[in-house]
């Protein structure tokens, strides 16, 4: 396998450069490129391309361009977090191939001509709207109300507590009401609910605050027409321009009162500091036993009154209070990569067969989506692969999958029967409901 030959040597050049005390922030760009030019994925959202996406933000792209590394790649930190990443890349991309291989294998299951009628689904969407726009308003209200909102929705949103609850239930609903929305709109041949669906999403998209859970909802939506779209065309380019600009403009709400035109591109430049937080991390800290792995289960205290709402729940939050004390103090984080945690909990080395499980399962579903193509594997494989930045960006474990796992799993299996492949004539023709308009026939 290819990306197996390239991640041996290239971990050979960049280790024993770090080893001579040598740059090696070249070797990781080249190894990186080599990786992607001989493995390049074909599906635009499939995991693998999103895995490159990440580490060439951060690891590649920023490292090269952004005024705050400027003079810093030669430093011993820097030159050990390069050679942590790339470990961590370079398995990663071997784990995810395999594990879609693994998924892809089998007979496919056909579930043409089961889906729901249309009075049931619009029923449905009529539903999921009324609760999601319910759960955004009690949000708002409970977080001070519209005006404190409208005057400054980033640190409104980042005052949000005590409506977890609520917002909870929004992703809920609101991830519910995207996946349906798509799958309705290929049913009809039409694209206006999907038009209503993104209209309703600008607008209460300052209370979802979070860049990637909008464009996970707009991914959602359009997950008929993107789950086999190829990597380097021109519709994929807009789309991916289209997120870019949903990155710039959660940044200008987070940042309204002091952000300006001028200054949007040297500030969102400088958000790609991962790399940064990863070397001080190393440069501080010695390699640790499960110094923050169980951070996140300080959670399950809170609604019980053990443990206060100021407590840690992840890696993140620690390390934020100790590096950015004025961050923490209205509870902005940043973000450390998983290599951090992996340093931190599990002396590094330990904890790379959980990474190479955690990224081999995202293929697996991957690639079962590919196989059954079905709204239900699909959505899974949609929702655990824009999840998997948060990982890597993050904690293996973050105190949320203790209820997106168990949902994304229902919504797997509720939708399991929603197949995304067309109906043939004198199929549809036999099965009640309006079967017949399924999705058209879309290339693999």
């Amino acid at each position: 396998m290819s990306s197996l030959i390239v991640y041996i040597v290239g971990s050979l050049v960049i280790w024993g450069r770090y080893l001579d005390h040598a740059g090696n922030f070249t070797a990781f760009v080249c190894f990186f490129a080599l990786t992607l030019v001989t493995n390049l994925p074909k599906r635009a959202f499939s995991p693998l391309a999103l895995f490159y996406a990440y580490y060439g933000a951060w690891f590649v792209v920023a490292p090269m361009f952004a005024q705050r590394f400027d003079g810093m790649l030669d430093h011993t930190e820097y030159q050990l977090a390069i050679a942590l990443a790339y470990t961590v890349f370079g398995l990663g991309v071997v784990a995810i191939k395999v594990g879609e291989r693994i998924g892809r294998a089998g007979h496919r299951t056909d579930y043409r001509g089961r889906a729901p009628g249309t009075f049931a689904l619009r029923s449905t969407l009529m539903i999921l709207y009324v609760v999601a726009t319910a759960m955004v308003v009690m949000i708002v209200q409970s977080s001070g109300g519209f005006s404190v909102w409208e005057a400054n929705p980033g640190d409104a949103f980042l005052n949000r507590s005590g409506s977890g609850v609520y917002v909870v239930l929004s992703h809920f609903s609101s991830v519910a009401l995207a996946a349906l929305t798509g799958y309705y709109c290929v049913r009809k041949h039409s694209k206006v609910a999907l038009c209503i669906f993104l209209a309703w999403l600008l607008v209460t998209s300052p209370v979802h605050g979070s860049k990637l859970q909008i464009s996970l909802l707009a991914v959602v939506s359009m997950l008929p027409w993107v789950r086999n779209m190829r990597l380097l065309t021109v519709k994929t380019i807009l789309l991916y321009v289209s997120f870019v600009m949903i990155f710039l403009l959660g940044l200008y709400f987070r940042n309204i009162t002091w952000v300006s035109a001028d200054t949007m591109i040297p500030y969102a430049l400088n958000y790609f500091n991962t790399l940064e937080n990863l070397a001080i991390s190393v440069r501080d800290f010695d390699p640790s036993v499960l110094m923050t792995f169980f951070l996140p289960f300080v959670k399950f205290q809170t609604p019980f009154g053990l443990a206060s709402p100021d407590m840690y729940f992840d890696m993140n939050h620690l390390l934020t209070d100790i590096y950015f004390p004025k961050s923490w103090a209205i509870r902005a984080t940043e973000q450390w990569p998983v290599e951090t945690d992996l340093y931190l909990n599990f002396m590094f080395v330990g904890g790379l067969p959980l990474v190479a499980l955690y990224l081999g399962i995202i293929g697996f579903i991957h690639g079962r989506a590919i196989r059954n193509d079905s709204l239900g594997y699909w959505a899974a494989s949609i929702l655990m692969t824009i999840l998997m930045i948060s990982h890597l960006r993050g904690s293996l474990i973050n105190w949320t999958d203790f209820y997106l796992y168990p949902y994304i799993a229902v919504i797997a299996y509720l939708f399991r029967k929603m197949s995304l492949r067309p109906i043939p004539r004198h199929v549809a023709s036999t099965v009640p409901g309006d079967a017949g308009n399924a999705a058209p026939a879309m290339k693999p």
